[in-house]
């Protein structure tokens, strides 16, 4: 007669026919009656349960609860659900790994207990606390702190110190000083010291060192004050407008590459100058009648200026949507998803469809795709560009082209 095997939750697992054997539904043989050698197989099991699956890979067919001794990090594991074969997903004891929580009893430890996040609801009583991240919600009471890097939202504190006068520190972020005393609403008074700033200081007000007021825009008496602002030496950032032949750098940033910034006025590269871009491919926005996502091949058409291409080996072909354009014209027209970039020359990604060797011909595929151009196909009006890479599968993939739209 069959035996049924059923979970601790009461659930059935599998049915084993008379004389053979279940190797599928768990992580152990499971021999049914009559089965001829049976004994090999539970003696096996008992092998495999006492070590824990010791492994570098997680046991076969694991059952949630089931335990697996990791030998790649010597880290004791268990299933969170039946048949979970990935690694990264099973719990591991004695420490918190991704989404799980581990929680224990009184734990004592004599030697070294070391946490990347505790999470103390009480009071921890010790001579020496050493960690790296405290978050306090109510209040800390400190006699004596010594922060060497600390993140401070809120301090009240009359004095803020590295030591002594001689010991060099550093205030990295934007800051707004408020008092002052004598004619200032607000000041930041300096006694004994400089100010040394490497990206410039911005004020309500510009004084000299005596307390007068001086106007950036006029003359200048103060060869110091000269040199520091628009001489060889200056560092300070201005917002406004520089005299050109006075601006010699060679870093203009507007402080980051998602940051946007504008020139303006009519810029002409001296000989020997020139411009270099990250990216490679000529693009320019036009309205599309729909939003396209990056290698789309359009065409002109559709109910604004492009449509994604429709048909195979069109001679509509006008370019491919590009989100890493070198240079883009019209680029005020709209947004990615109004006006996207279309590259007309140059290196871009571009979907394709079916197998692709390096150095052939693209050509419509249809429904805002390429493929490769087979003999006799290519004219000088349907070939969007060459391939510069190989993909060797037949779904739909991309790869990197150089386009040159006639």
């Amino acid at each position: 007669m069959a035996y049924t095997i059923v979970k601790s939750d009461g659930t059935v697992l599998t049915t084993i026919a008379d004389g053979t054997i279940n190797t599928t539904s768990t992580s152990l043989g499971l021999p049914g009656r009559n089965f001829a050698g049976y004994g090999q197989t539970v003696d096996t099991n008992f092998v495999h349960q006492i070590e824990n699956y010791a492994a570098n890979t997680p046991p076969a067919n694991p059952l949630r609860g089931q335990l697996w001794y990791d030998i790649n990090n010597s880290l004791l594991k268990v299933c969170p659900t039946n048949y979970q074969t990935n690694a990264n997903a099973w719990v591991t004891l004695a420490t918190s790994s991704g989404t799980s929580t581990t929680t224990f009893g009184t734990v004592s430890v004599t030697g070294n207990l070391s946490a990347n996040n505790a999470n103390i609801q009480n009071a921890i009583v010790g001579d020496t606390i050493t960690v790296r991240l405290a978050t306090v919600t109510a209040n800390a009471t400190i006699a004596n702190a010594a922060i060497t890097t600390g993140n401070i939202g809120t301090l009240n504190t009359q004095s803020i110190t590295t030591g002594s006068a001689a010991t060099a520190g550093a205030i990295t972020g934007t800051w707004t000083f408020t008092g002052g005393t004598g004619t200032t609403s607000n000041a930041l008074i300096v006694t004994n010291g400089v100010i040394n700033a490497v990206n410039g200081i911005k004020t309500d007000n510009y004084y000299y060192a005596n307390g007068a007021n001086f106007n950036p825009t006029g003359s200048y008496t103060n060869g110091n004050v000269f040199d520091y602002l628009t001489g060889s030496n200056s560092v300070v950032q201005f917002t406004g407008n520089i005299a050109p032949d006075r601006v010699t750098t060679t870093n203009i940033t507007t402080g980051a590459n998602t940051t946007a910034g504008t020139m303006t006025g009519n810029f002409t590269l001296t000989t020997g100058s020139r411009l270099q871009s990250t990216y490679a491919d000529l693009a320019e926005r036009f309205e599309a009648d729909a939003i396209y996502d990056a290698g789309t091949v359009v065409e002109m058409g559709g109910d604004k200026e492009i449509t994604s291409v429709q048909y195979e080996l069109s001679e509509d072909v006008f370019g491919v949507v590009s989100t890493t354009a070198g240079y883009l014209m019209n680029a005020g027209a709209g947004d990615d998803s109004t006006h996207p970039p279309i590259a007309v020359s140059g290196r871009v990604q571009v979907k394709v469809i079916g197998k692709v060797k390096k150095g052939q011909r693209l050509v419509s595929a249809g429904n805002g795709m390429a493929r490769v151009a087979q003999k006799g196909e290519a004219t000088a009006f349907n070939i969007i560009g060459r391939s510069l890479e190989n993909k060797l599968t037949d779904e739909i993939g991309a790869v990197e082209a150089f386009v040159k739209i006639n």
